[in-house]
């Protein structure tokens, strides 16, 4: 293994491509990026602890979406097998942690080499950021809290005299959409918590003061998230969110508000399983049968129950007729770096890992040099050098609108098969029938 240490050093060429990064996490990726309690950040040091949804993307975003705050991240030791990637993740300022379903029980002495070296780096008044499920959790919820980040915690404070006053940082994603660009998100900061009433605990027993501060850890982190904690029922409780938006009219709001709506919606869901398991049943029944629908006519729930005219359906195509020349001179611009990244995402055991090679391939590495392709490319055309820079300028922000009306032209095309559908297929007729029971059950609860 390469030799990690200095690792939270700054250096001019991270800095500089800093810019690019955060850019790039907060504009290209994702349509709106929401980043919510900023002012919860203490000065330094600060471990800060996320939940883990979308692989390196929950990484990305408090790495470079949290500004003039540095943070040396600790992510899973099997990606670090490559000496040039790990080359490179040390660059940016990333740690392995050993499991041993990655990496076999050989490596995790290495283990306590890493957390000494996150202490350490504590101590000297830095940032180490990790995900304590250490695994990625699938269906939105929280998984139990190992306790690598409270070995680090507490080392931190063992080799300061306990007088580091060492504080952790709660933190949580939601996501519109794991699994492409162009969607919202949101990243919630939580209050500092201190942990100086395990000390004692730790001196006597290690292994119990571990589990109490995991315990109080994950306990600050679940407010903040989304948390379906009924796995037998998950994937209805999961349709439910998106039925449940419409009733209270939040899809086209703010990722917090959404949150909140779904918060609300999931403890309210939970009290009428704990107060009434027929009608509990019978709403788990009719989502289930709703979802059936949706799956038999490959339609998207927001699709359900829309009011798709004959004018609004002209005036759709009608924009779609103007649009299209502009979408493809975008597409023929955008497709190569938006593209590239899916040939080697297909190699990814990990569907959720997907869109960590979408971005990191491709808005770290694929846009910039594409671009710079076509900059030195446009010199051939017999215009003003100055027209050249122009362009590079214009062809870092491109992927914006590309994004856009990509979305726009799906949806086209499922609007109009929807408004194919209407008045005259039963399947559909059955659907909006099922999701206005659903509706009105959720009024009810």
């Amino acid at each position: 293994m390469i030799d990690f240490t200095n690792v939270e050093k700054r250096r001019l060429s991270y800095e500089l491509y800093y810019r690019w990064i955060s850019f790039a996490t907060r504009f290209l990726y994702f349509r709106k990026l929401e980043i919510k309690g900023l002012d919860n950040l203490p000065k330094e040091p600060y471990i800060l602890i996320s939940n883990h949804q979308d692989g390196l993307i929950d990484a990305l975003i408090p790495i470079f979406g949290i500004p003039r705050h540095r943070i040396v991240f600790i992510a899973r030791g099997d990606i670090f097998k490559k000496d040039f990637v790990a080359q490179l993740l040390k660059w940016l300022r990333v740690l392995p942690a050993f499991r041993v379903r990655d990496t076999g029980k050989e490596n995790l002495g290495e283990n306590d080499k890493i957390f000494d070296l996150a202490a350490q780096i504590l101590k000297d008044g830095n940032i180490i950021g990790l995900f304590p499920e250490a695994a990625l959790q699938y269906d939105k919820s929280i998984g139990t809290f190992k306790k690598g980040f409270a070995r680090i915690a507490f080392r931190a404070e063992e080799i300061s005299n306990y007088n580091l006053h060492l504080k952790i940082v709660p933190t949580a994603n939601y996501y519109e959409n794991f699994y492409s660009a162009g969607h919202d998100a949101l990243y919630s900061i939580g209050e500092p918590f201190e942990f100086d009433e395990f000390f004692d605990m730790y001196r006597e027993h290690p292994e119990a003061a571990y589990r109490q501060l995991s315990l109080k850890a994950q306990e600050h982190v679940r407010p903040l998230m989304l948390d379906i904690a009924d796995k037998e029922n998950f994937e209805q409780i999961d349709l439910l969110r998106e039925v449940n938006w419409d009733v209270k009219g939040v899809a086209k709001k703010r990722m917090s508000e959404r949150l909140a709506c779904d918060q609300k919606m999931i403890e309210a869901v939970k009290k009428l399983k704990e107060e009434s398991q027929d009608k509990f049943g019978m709403l788990m029944e009719g989502t289930r049968k709703y979802s059936e629908q949706l799956v038999k006519l490959n339609f998207k729930n927001w699709l359900v129950g829309s009011n798709i005219g004959f004018v609004g359906m002209f005036l759709r195509t009608l924009l779609s007729v103007i649009l299209a020349p502009i979408y493809v001179v975008l597409w023929l611009l955008c497709i190569v770096p938006y593209k590239f990244p899916d040939i080697l995402a297909k190699k990814a055991k990990d569907k959720r890992m997907i869109a960590s090679f979408r971005f990191a391939i491709g808005s770290v590495l694929a846009i910039p040099i594409w671009n710079l392709i076509l900059f030195g490319l446009s010199f051939i055309i017999p215009w003003p050098w100055w027209c050249s820079f122009i362009l590079l300028v214009v062809l870092t922000v491109l992927f914006v609108p590309f994004m856009a009306l990509r979305h726009w032209f799906v949806k086209f095309y499922h609007r109009w098969r929807y408004f194919a559908k209407q008045g005259n297929d039963a399947d559909l007729m059955q659907a909006i029938s099922l999701k206005a029971e659903l509706v009105e059950e959720l009024g009810l609860i």
